[in-house]
C-alpha cells in the first residue's frame, strides 16, 4: 500500500495538513517486488509577505477536514492560525471564500497527476498506483473522510458557489480516471463496453462510500476493501 507522508519544511513528519504540504509515496516496481520507487509532490513556496494568508489557509484546511464546514467558524480558524481576527478579511472575503481555497488545495493533493500518461508506466499501472495512493490516505486521515465528500453532504443547501467547486473537483477526478481507463482499454489491459466516464464515476463514488465508512468507524478497512474489490473485480 502506498502510504502518504506529510512532511514539514525541515523534513519532519506532521499530523494533519502542514504548511506547503509535500506528499510522498512509494510504489513497488512492476516485475521487481523487492524494489520501490518513491515520488514526492513539489513544494509550493509562499512569499514571506503571504505568511498570514498561508497560516489561515493551512488552519482552515485542517479544521474543515476535521470538523466540517458548518462546525468551523472564522474565529476557530484565526485562533488556530495565531492571527488577529481583523486580519482575516485582508486575505479572504468570507469563510466561503476560504473554503473554496481548501477545496482547491485538497483536490490538488489527490494524486490525479499519477494518472497522466506522461508519468510513464502502462495505463493500468498508473490507475492501480493512483487507487493505491488514495487508499493509503486512509491510513493517515481515515477518521476524517474525504474533504470533498464531507463538504458535499453539508454545503449544497446554502452555497451554490461552494457546491459547484466541490462538483468540479469530482468532475476533474472522474475525467482524469476516465482518460486512463480509455488508454488501458486501447492497450487491451482493461475490457468492457460501458462508457469510461461511467466506470470512472462508479469508482469515485465507491471510494467516497468507503471513505465515509472509514470515517464512521475510525478504521480504514473499508478503504482497503475498496482497493481490493475495485482492482480485482471492477477494473478488469
Amino acid at each position: 500500500m502506498a502510504v502518504p507522508q506529510y512532511l514539514g519544511d525541515d523534513g519532519s513528519h506532521i499530523t494533519g495538513i502542514p504548511r506547503r504540504p509535500v506528499i510522498s509515496w512509494c510504489l513497488s516496481v512492476s516485475g521487481n517486488p523487492g524494489r520501490e520507487e518513491c515520488h514526492e509532490m513539489p513544494r509550493t513556496k509562499s512569499p514571506a509577505s503571504a505568511g498570514t494568508r498561508q497560516r489561515l489557509s493551512d488552519a482552515a484546511l485542517d479544521l474543515f477536514h476535521l470538523r466540517g464546514y458548518n462546525g468551523t467558524s472564522v474565529q476557530d480558524i484565526v485562533a488556530a492560525a495565531g492571527a488577529p481576527k481583523g486580519t482575516f478579511y485582508n486575505h479572504f472575503a468570507s469563510k466561503e471564500d476560504l473554503a473554496l481555497d481548501s477545496v482547491a488545495r485538497y483536490s490538488g493533493a489527490m494524486g490525479l497527476e499519477m494518472l497522466d500518461e506522461q508519468q510513464g508506466g502502462s495505463p493500468l499501472e498508473r490507475i492501480t498506483g493512483h487507487l493505491r495512493y488514495i487508499t493509503g490516505l486512509g491510513d493517515t486521515m481515515g477518521d476524517r473522510g474525504c474533504l470533498l465528500g464531507n463538504f458535499a453532504t453539508e454545503i449544497p443547501a446554502h452555497s451554490d458557489v461552494l457546491r459547484n467547486a466541490v462538483d468540479a473537483g469530482f468532475g476533474r477526478w472522474v475525467a482524469a480516471l476516465a482518460a486512463a481507463i480509455g488508454q488501458a482499454r486501447a492497450a487491451s489491459e482493461l475490457h468492457g463496453d460501458e462508457p469510461a466516464t461511467d466506470l470512472a464515476g462508479f469508482v469515485v463514488s465507491s471510494y467516497e462510500g468507503a471513505a465515509a465508512r472509514a470515517k464512521a468507524s475510525g478504521d480504514p478497512a473499508a478503504l482497503r476493501e475498496f482497493f481490493t474489490i475495485t482492482t480485482a473485480r471492477i477494473l478488469t
